[in-house]
């Protein structure tokens, strides 16, 4: 029998609570036990309970990153970095030459270039980085792959995501990061595409590929990227992909509109066509020979299906499914829609209505939220349509330009558009 593989969790709230609940659900499979916790002193303070409950049982808290290396890196054999989008890789690689094992959370890093030095690092180091886009490990995301790479669907030959998640002020002032560019000189690029929807890109990006190991290669891409938030990035984005083998990519994104709806995403494959929807993944295949097939993730638990992968590829029971050179093309398309959208437009004042509302399920706490009222209906129009925004004829959109992402390997590139707009 294994070993237990001894987990330390970066952080106690947010996604850090995740991992932390993911842990317990290995250690109730036999499969890992948590041996300590970094817990900074406001989190301490935030989340008492959690605290009371950790120290109750012998969980080691350090009050930093830096004691927990220093000082206990020995104590562990996997550290999972839930925490802001531009300390992943430094973290990450500061844990693999401690001789640990990373889980980190998505996505992997704000610029190719760090996800380069990643798996550079990686590769040297003979552990394992695991990336938590969580849907990749899930059961829907698997049987379609499953259904791409042996010939029953085929290759995919077109995909779309359109997606609405109401997003409050409040959202953006969680932490030091969120809705930023760029923070004391390191990239975050903080956005729906590379955060709270960048699981849905990653997907297609991941069918896009019909092989079991990587995802597609994103040739080209022309974004459309708008904010009605008072942020430095972007909460509404249309992006057009092209992929290897011509496989194209439209994806709708927004934390502007309302209701919440979404995400919902079709495929159009050589031998049939497949919806995929809701947090489920609730998916629908008709086949050009009239067959019909349904499933979804089955267990609410399925979220946690990524850490069992990496348990068991750190044993060599199976592969791991996720590790960066997976999430490569998805750094790619964000990079990519900088580059060919260096200014993010503001929708126009009349567009945008200030608003009193509830926060996204399952919270019901009241705040005041920057939405465009008829933003939903626009980009369902764009997505039945696979057109961008600027194709439609609304007035105050601005079409991006068509961005080369073939060779492409260091954000800002030195002579783009990006880089002499916006630096």
């Amino acid at each position: 029998m294994n070993p237990l593989l001894r987990f330390a969790v970066i952080g106690l709230g947010g996604m850090a609570k995740a991992h932390l609940d993911a842990v317990a659900w290995l250690e109730k499979l036999g499969l890992a036990k948590l041996s300590g916790v970094v817990a900074i002193a406001i989190d301490r303070n935030r989340f008492p309970e959690l605290v009371q409950s950790l120290t109750a049982r012998h969980i080691p808290l350090y009050a930093s990153i830096e004691e927990f290396m220093q000082n206990a890196a020995g104590t562990a054999d996997v550290l999972t970095v839930p925490i802001g989008i531009h300390q992943h890789v430094p973290v990450s690689i500061a844990a693999l030459r401690a001789g640990l094992h990373v889980y980190c959370e998505k996505p992997v890093a704000a610029t190719i270039q760090e996800v380069d030095r990643l798996i550079a690092t990686q590769k040297s180091s003979r552990k394992l980085v695991g990336i938590n886009f969580q849907n990749i490990y899930s059961a829907s995301i698997q049987n379609l792959r499953a259904r791409i790479c042996d010939g029953r669907l085929g290759e995919l030959k077109s995909a779309a995501l359109i997606c609405s998640w109401p997003r409050s002020r409040n959202y953006y002032a969680r932490n030091d990061w969120a809705g930023r560019l760029r923070k004391d000189g390191d990239w975050i690029l903080d956005s729906p595409a590379n955060n709270a929807m960048g699981h849905y890109l990653h997907n297609m990006l991941y069918l896009a590929s019909n092989s079991f190991a990587d995802s597609a290669l994103p040739l080209e891409i022309t974004a459309e990227l708008y904010r009605a938030a008072n942020i430095e990035s972007y909460d509404t984005a249309a992006l057009r992909v092209r992929c290897e083998k011509e496989v194209l990519v439209h994806s709708y994104m927004t934390l502007a509109g309302a209701p919440v709806y979404g995400p919902v995403m079709e495929l159009t494959c050589e031998n049939g066509k497949a919806t995929w929807k809701n947090f489920n993944g609730e998916t629908s295949i008709r086949y050009r020979d009239g067959g019909e097939e349904k499933f979804d993730n089955g267990s609410p638990e399925w979220t946690y299906e990524g850490f069992r992968n990496f348990v068991r590829a750190i044993h060599g029971e199976e592969r791991l499914l996720c590790p960066p050179e997976v999430c490569r093309s998805h750094t790619l398309c964000v990079n990519g829609a900088h580059e060919s959208c260096p200014v993010i437009q503001n929708f126009p004042p009349s567009e945008i209505t200030v608003v009193t509302d509830k926060e996204m399920p399952p919270s019901d706490a009241i705040a005041v939220f920057d939405r465009v009222p008829n933003l939903n209906t626009l980009l369902q129009r764009a997505f039945e349509q696979r057109k961008l925004l600027s194709e439609m004829g609304i007035p105050w959109a601005v079409a991006g330009k068509p961005f080369n992402l073939q060779s492409y390997d260091h954000f800002p590139a030195p002579n783009g558009n990006f880089a002499k707009r916006n630096l």
